[in-house]
């Protein structure tokens, strides 16, 4: 019986994945996410106790994929800038992506939007998370000076939210700015 109630809550999740990508939060109903899966608006509720829970559940889900594939890259990568700043483009491409998908604003952040802030403040703890013990591992080996990691990935994070678009941030990492000396035309 939960396995079939899990198999369920999966495919509704899918439906609404599709929907939210398709039409954005706003535009979505349970109507239109039932129908994908054959159930009506008050059966959805035996699932979820309302949109803004199932909405929650896509964006956490798009993020544990999110993590869980930058995890597994990190692995390949050796060095750790190379790791810091792999994350950090990835990341961006993530937040951009869901920008993208309806899901979210490109800056990650809507102060009108208590449940979204909600649900970016735990996804950005879990990025912290990785991100700090990735900076952990790199100062066994020494290749960064000994300093709090969960301060510097705070830090990191911070600037790379300040992007406004995957394209600026490889820019930016890459080096290609003034403060290097470097045009940016």
């Amino acid at each position: 019986m939960m396995v079939k109630r899990l198999e369920k809550k999966k495919l509704i999740l899918n439906a609404a994945m599709d929907c939210f990508s398709q039409m954005g939060y706003d535009k979505t109903t349970l109507d239109e996410i039932g129908g994908k899966v054959n159930l009506n608006k008050a059966s959805l509720y035996y699932y979820y106790n309302s949109k803004e829970d199932l909405f929650s559940d896509v964006i956490y889900a798009e993020a544990a994929q999110f993590l869980e594939e930058v995890k597994t890259k990190l692995r390949t990568i050796h060095q750790l800038e190379e790791k810091v700043v792999f994350f950090l483009l990835e990341r961006r491409k993530f937040y951009h992506r869901l920008s993208e998908m309806h899901f979210v604003p490109v800056h990650a952040s809507n102060e009108n939007d208590p449940l979204l802030n909600v649900v970016l403040h735990s996804i950005q703890l879990g990025e912290k998370s990785l991100l700090s013990s990735t900076i952990k591992d790199g100062m066994r080996p020494g290749e960064i000076h000994r300093m709090d990691p969960e301060r510097l990935a705070e830090v990191l994070l911070k600037v790379s939210t300040a992007f406004k678009s995957p394209a600026s941030s490889q820019h930016a990492l890459n080096g290609n700015s003034k403060l290097n000396g470097n045009s940016t035309t």
